[in-house]
């Protein structure tokens, strides 16, 4: 289900329901001990969890590349102290020109048992607290630090998306969600078809929740609503009496999964990702039932033969539950430090795979450059003169920059460098999913004054990620008038509209288009080619032109209403004759699945200075092609 992530929220809904349930009877018996607690903690999380850490470290070695196996090491150790949420949202936020991609890590999922037991360090205490000094406010108490947790986690999505996913301050009162009904915080439903009608709606909420959001759904912030408050409204009407939904939740086959559920979460990823691995990286789709499969095998072996055993078994004692676990985690520790020291044990492959790996984590020239205000953007090109030229994209631009410095140096030209990643060089429109910053239409509003405060610039070149922002469901919203408009239809309207704003203004276009694109990281694919045999398939120029089909559509319109003002510099023809190269002389082009290396910018220089230098030659009519 696109939008199956939503799980980790009901999740965290029913923890704080269960453990606030556990914890506040035994504080109203006067039972509570932290020693307990965290020893009922021990035996639910760690057995299973070890046993997982294990055999993911151990089949990593065997399939997974250096720098992809040190983020399966830093993953494991942020595990084994409950902070894994923190490594990834480092590795995320560092992460927009981060090497690789935090998606392919195997223990990625541990996020969320990361945020449940930073929360659970915690929340024992202020309950305790709360009963000790305010237990009349407790509620109150409780209820505030939800709305804080909330309201902070929806003011903050639009600039730090990812600080919002992973940390637990901002998915706190999903757990408290769950403990005020534990708590007692809502009045009963007493009438019967109430209760019908809560659960029912609960259960679509969650259901819609997981057809309709999707990778590109602006989560957690509101959209968390709709699974979180479903699932209250679930427990809530079954703690109230007998209902269909509840009924349905009592189905045997559905009981048992929630039984193994712990399990299950814990084998799934950690298959899904080895198998893309296993497989050079091609769609998961085919392998999905025998994933599933496989996942439901595991969890149910898990959940009898590890998780219960610890569990259930009175000769387990507290003293053994802690010592085994203090034992196993300090090997674990030790084996991923010594993987990390030893750079994910290079040895394992040849000098070419170990060179496509690290093609993935370059050094950016010019990353100093990107977002910063235009009247203090960087010069590239000559150094001698004014500017004259401006350089207005996201992050394509921004990898484009080698080459650019060259050809404008070569031609002794002098321009304004200001790239803003994520954010595509027109007006008027913003990114549905920004990574950080302010939106982009200040962004681009900024870029727009400044080029009316500096008529010395003549000429506009604009590069973008321009593939993604043309595709049917893009990230793009424009406010066009009325109503809102998205995807396509706000990437064509906006880009007409820019190209004509500096046409009108008396600016030279030079629009550098669409580099051929790919599913997957390049270099990754290049990689696995060279160690496992499995070819990384490349794409053709036919395939790109249908992919960028939109983008052209608004070019040669422009084209056919302002010839001379309106260029166009086309990477596909430099790349793709008919099939594209995604390496020469043994380096890669790409450092990720859309981005030039270096290597591949430079590679490129040539046609783009001819395509600078010679305007007449390259005045490019997408029809002819």
């Amino acid at each position: 289900m696109p939008g199956g992530y939503v799980g980790v929220d009901v999740f965290f809904v029913i923890s704080g329901y269960l453990i606030t349930s556990i914890i506040s009877r035994e504080m109203e018996n006067d039972t509570f001990t932290f020693a307990r607690f965290y020893e009922r903690r021990a035996r639910r999380i760690f057995p299973a969890l070890f046993a997982v850490l294990a055999v993911t470290l151990l089949a990593g070695y065997f399939l997974l590349l250096p720098s992809d196996y040190m983020g399966a090491l830093s993953g494991a150790l942020g595990t084994l102290f409950f902070v894994s949420n923190l490594v990834f949202w480092r590795d995320m936020t560092a992460g927009y020109f981060a090497a690789t991609n935090s998606g392919v890590n195997p223990l990625l999922h541990t996020w969320s048992l990361a945020v449940e037991e930073q929360f659970y360090l915690f929340f024992p205490v202020l309950l305790l607290l709360c009963y000790r000094y305010a237990r009349h406010h407790t509620v109150f108490i409780l209820t505030a630090s939800a709305l804080v947790s909330l309201t902070s986690s929806v003011l903050l999505m639009g600039s730090k998306s990812v600080a919002v996913f992973f940390l637990s301050p901002f998915r706190a009162w999903e757990l408290l969600a769950g403990s005020l009904l534990a708590l007692g915080a809502v009045p009963p439903i007493r009438s019967r078809a109430l209760c019908e009608a809560a659960a029912g709606a609960g259960l679509l909420a969650i259901a819609i929740a997981c057809c309709v959001y999707d990778s590109e759904t602006t989560f957690p912030g509101l959209a968390a609503l709709a699974p979180a408050l479903g699932t209250a409204l679930i427990i809530h009407a079954g703690a109230t009496g007998p209902n269909l939904t509840g009924r349905l939740l009592q189905w045997r086959p559905v009981v048992y999964v929630g039984l193994i559920s712990y399990s299950l979460y814990l084998w799934h990823w950690p298959l899904i990702v080895l198998t893309r691995f296993a497989t050079g990286m091609v769609p998961i789709t085919p392998y999905i039932p025998a994933l599933l499969a496989a996942s439901l095998a595991l969890g149910s072996l898990s959940y009898h033969f590890i998780e219960q055993p610890f569990r259930r078994d009175k000769r387990v004692t507290r003293q053994l539950v802690f010592s085994f676990s203090t034992v196993y985690a300090f090997v674990l520790v030790l084996v991923s430090v010594f993987g990390l020291v030893n750079r994910g044990f290079e040895e394992r492959y040849t000098p070419a795979v170990v060179q496509f790996d690290k093609a993935r984590s370059p050094q950016i020239p010019f990353v100093n450059c990107d977002s910063k205000p235009t009247c203090a953007a960087c010069i590239i090109g000559s150094t001698e003169g004014k500017p004259t030229v401006l350089l207005w994209g996201d992050s394509h631009l921004l990898a484009w920059a080698p080459a650019l410095n060259e050809s404008l140096t070569q031609l002794g030209m002098r321009a304004l460098f200001v790239p803003n990643s994520s954010c595509p060089p027109m007006l008027g429109v913003d990114n549905a999913i920004p990574i950080y910053g302010p939106l982009c239409s200040e962004k681009n509003l900024a870029v727009k004054d400044y080029l009316l405060a500096n008529p010395e610039i003549k000429t506009v070149i604009m590069s973008a990620f321009w593939s993604t922002y043309f595709r049917k469901n893009g990230p793009l919203t424009a406010q066009a008038g009325e109503p809102l408009v998205k995807g396509t239809t706000a990437a064509k309207t906006a880009l007409a509209l820019t190209i004509q704003w500096l046409i009108d203004n008396k600016k030279q276009v030079v629009l550098i288009g669409p580099v051929p694109v790919y599913d997957t990281s390049v270099p990754l694919g290049l990689a696995l080619e060279q160690a496992n045999g499995r070819k990384f398939k490349r794409s053709s120029m036919v395939a790109q032109r249908q992919k960028n089909a939109s983008f052209f559509e608004v070019v040669e319109s422009a084209q056919r209403g302002d010839e001379a003002s309106v260029r166009l510099l086309d990477p596909i023809l430099w790349l793709c004759a008919p099939d594209c190269m995604v390496m020469k002389d043994g380096v890669s082009l790409y450092r990720d699945a859309g981005h030039l290396s270096v290597a591949g910018a430079m590679a490129l220089e040539p046609d783009l200075r001819q395509g600078l230098r010679a305007p007449a030659m390259h005045l490019i009519r997408i029809r002819n092609l």
